[in-house]
């Protein structure tokens, strides 16, 4: 029998989830780099920080900006461990063996982003279009990245969900999680945009940024910010509609309670999105946002997986389970 070690002691579904908890507190904090402005803490330097590994005499930027680095190097740590552990277990368990893959894949790719990001002085107190798209695209690839996460974390479980899902054999439903899906990512590149409109052309009052979002010579990232609350709305009318089709097409009993929480997060999302543009977005709000926004992806697609890995129901329509009598 072969003796455990240091890289397989640990539980693989502890691993995953101390690496998607680590990811969410990874992803507020580069919120919070962005909003106190510390993106350039480091100067143009990476993967070192004011040309040190580690800055002796760090001013606050910089203590903010190397922090959110440090904690981004353990992610893609754990990331890499528990590539390792799941190419082990891609015998057993082929969900967490592609999952956990794509979960490293998309860590490099939020670690070449946010090279990008510095190496191009796309940072401080830089206006432009290009430094809106890189943060709304940084934004999408952190949750996506979460979804890979949130997936270890479920075929981690010891009851994990059937594999594979044959999504060809369920085209309707597969299609509405998936237009779901798509639109929770456009909802959060045009979020990415709002808030580098807010961060980079702050306003006084709501008014003065209404008036602004409509002036056809404001900056394109003004005039884009409104599409936000526009598809935010969307997408929550879209979610009700698809979660009682896909209900409606294959009940599933294993993703009702998910389907709830989903739809309760969401509703909660919209509020905290309303005060925040009354309130100008202030950075605490912004930060909470995001955190919401993190936990409805991840609701989502853990509530898709289990839809299309599950069989459906027995005895169960539209919510009103029937009993049957025994002949």
């Amino acid at each position: 029998m072969q003796k455990e070690n240091i890289f397989t002691k640990i539980s693989i579904s502890k691993l995953a989830w101390i690496a998607l908890i680590t990811n969410v507190i990874v992803i507020l904090q580069g919120a919070i780099v962005r909003v106190t402005g510390s993106g350039a803490g480091c100067g143009r330097h990476w993967p070192s920080c004011q040309g040190e590994i580690i800055p002796l005499n760090p001013r606050i930027d910089t203590m903010v900006e190397f922090s959110h680095r440090s904690l981004s190097l353990v992610v893609l740590l754990l990331a890499v461990w528990i590539a390792y552990r799941v190419i082990r277990l891609r015998k057993i368990n082929k969900g967490i063996f592609i999952f956990g893959l794509l979960s490293l894949l998309h860590i490099i790719i939020e670690a070449l982003l946010g090279a990008a990001t510095v190496l191009f002085e796309l940072t401080g107190e830089t206006v432009s279009t290009a430094r809106g798209v890189m943060v709304a695209s940084h934004m999408v690839n952190s949750l996506v990245l979460v979804g890979m996460l949130a997936l270890t974390v479920v075929y981690a479980r010891a009851k994990s969900p059937p594999w594979p899902l044959k999504i060809s054999k369920q085209g309707s439903l597969a299609t509405v999680l998936l237009v779901s899906i798509i639109g929770m990512l456009v909802l959060m590149f045009t979020g990415g945009i709002a808030a580098m409109g807010n961060t980079m052309f702050p306003s006084e009052s709501l008014g003065e940024a209404l008036r602004a979002d409509f002036n056809p010579n404001s900056n394109i990232l003004l005039r884009l910010r409104l599409l936000h609350p526009l598809i935010a709305i969307s997408i929550g009318i879209y979610l009700f509609v698809s979660l009682g089709l896909s209900r409606l097409i294959k009940p599933v009993k294993e993703a009702e309670g998910l389907a709830r929480a989903l739809l309760g997060v969401y509703f909660i999302q919209l509020i905290i999105g309303t005060f925040n543009l009354a309130l100008l977005a202030p950075g605490v709000l912004q930060v909470i946002h995001l955190a919401f926004a993190v936990l409805a992806f991840a609701l989502l697609v853990t509530l898709s997986v289990y839809t299309l890995a599950y069989a459906k129901s027995k005895n169960y329509n539209l919510g009103f389970k029937h009993k049957t009598k025994e002949i």
